[in-house]
């Protein structure tokens, strides 16, 4: 009896989940011939970052990167899981033959993975209703304090589990003995759903991109009456790309998706990207820093992966 690719492709998840590896002894795998490298890519939904149609790159900004790489890679065979963040990084903790497509880069991360920066995002920010601004109080800067936010116990905040949100949040949800007012979903969609629940009233705030709320307000225009403000210690830039784990086959992985997209043509695609998912004022704002930062990680370097 054959077996169908589609459960093949879910033992080779269980396998990788199980024993770090990947395992799957049927010729309905779609092996690679001898000597050629199967990649697989993973991804979960985040629009717009990643909108996978059927397990595959779809019109996601990181979507389109990932074609990209796969159409400059033709030595190798490639397969496409979907998977939500809290399976992909126990993959990769597994050291799984596998690279997420839209990784966010923490510290934390970097000891479990080799990363290839790809977009350099404006930060995240607070995203209330209406009716709790009045409880949220600014810095001289019109900033909000994420220590103050997170634990005032008259505001409820939302949150997606196993997600990164940049030093000045995370920090703040790993504090010992804290008592945040913050609920913590598993998400199979990085809490695209989230935003819905603060214009219904389900939760105060969450924290979240621009680019998230700008794609949000051109599927349901009435998310356009949240709020948004800046968070205090949340200027940088928070830097997504491809991860691998850190194994021989993981940095042979890495070098390979760097020399694709070390090139001006790739640089352009990825800023034009980007650029083209933002809202008009954050353009203006961060554009030539964007643009300037793309550049950099362009320029070929053989020590950029240890």
């Amino acid at each position: 009896m054959e077996i169908p690719i589609q459960f093949c492709r879910m033992v080779l998840l269980l396998a990788s989940v199980l024993t770090g590896g990947l395992a799957c002894g049927s010729a309905q795998a779609q092996a690679a011939e001898p000597g050629q490298p199967t990649v697989i890519w993973l991804s979960s939904y985040f629009a717009p970052v990643n909108v996978p149609v059927e397990g595959k790159p779809g019109d996601g900004i990181a979507d389109r990167i990932t074609e990209y790489v796969v159409a400059h890679w033709t030595q190798a065979q490639h397969q496409f899981v979907r998977a939500n963040p809290t399976r992909i990084w126990h993959m990769l903790g597994q050291q799984a033959s596998m690279c997420d497509t839209a990784a966010l880069r923490t510290p934390e991360r970097e000891k479990l993975a080799y990363f290839r920066d790809v977009f350099f995002s404006p930060p995240p920010q607070v995203i209330l209703r209406p009716e709790a601004l009045d409880r949220v109080r600014l810095n001289e800067q019109g900033q909000v304090d994420p220590v103050e936010l997170m634990n005032n116990p008259d505001l409820r905040g939302v949150i997606v589990k196993q997600r990164a949100y940049g030093p000045a949040v995370d920090q703040v949800l790993r504090q010992p003995g804290g008592r945040l007012n913050v609920e913590q979903l598993a998400s199979p969609n990085y809490g695209a759903g989230t935003l819905k629940m603060i214009l219904l009233g389900r939760a105060d705030y969450l924290i979240e991109y621009d680019i998230t709320l700008a794609y949000a307000i051109t599927q349901d225009a009435a998310l356009a009456r949240l709020k948004v403000l800046p968070l205090k210690g949340a200027e940088n830039f928070v830097v997504t790309g491809f991860a691998c784990p850190r194994t021989p086959w993981g940095l042979a992985t890495i070098r390979r998706i760097d020399a694709i997209l070390s090139t001006p043509e790739a640089a352009a695609l990825i800023v034009n990207t980007e650029l083209g998912a933002l809202t008009s004022a954050t353009v203006a704002r961060y554009g030539a820093q964007i643009r300037e930062s793309v550049r950099r990680a362009s320029v070929v370097d053989a020590e950029r992966f240890r």
